[in-house]
């Protein structure tokens, strides 16, 4: 290879390697953004009882006393146990409407 050819190679495998670092950053960039729009899932619903209470947190927001653990089907009251996570308590209090019937 003559040296006007192993310039060249030199200086596409610079812009090619400057490409990839600047694309690799920006994916970075927005990967970060995106997880710092994050928010934990702080409403959770889960059994009190014999019935189902909304927490934000660890404090109680509302109880449901007419959803009762015994009448649901073992798979939802198992879930309730464990404690159903909900971004906003909109969406909780929806799902309890599903629970209420």
């Amino acid at each position: 290879m003559n040296t006007k050819t192993k310039r060249n190679t030199a200086i596409l495998a610079v812009v090619i390697t400057l490409a990839a670092v600047c694309m690799i950053l920006t994916v970075g960039r927005v990967i970060r953004n995106k997880q710092e729009g994050y928010a934990p899932a702080t409403w959770i619903l889960r059994s009190y009882g014999n019935g189902v209470a909304l927490y934000n947190g660890e404090n109680i927001a509302a109880v449901y006393g007419n959803i009762v653990l015994d009448d649901l089907p073992a798979e939802d009251a198992d879930l309730l146990k464990k404690g159903i996570a909900f971004p906003s308590r909109e969406e909780a209090e929806r799902a309890v409407e599903d629970y209420d019937g």
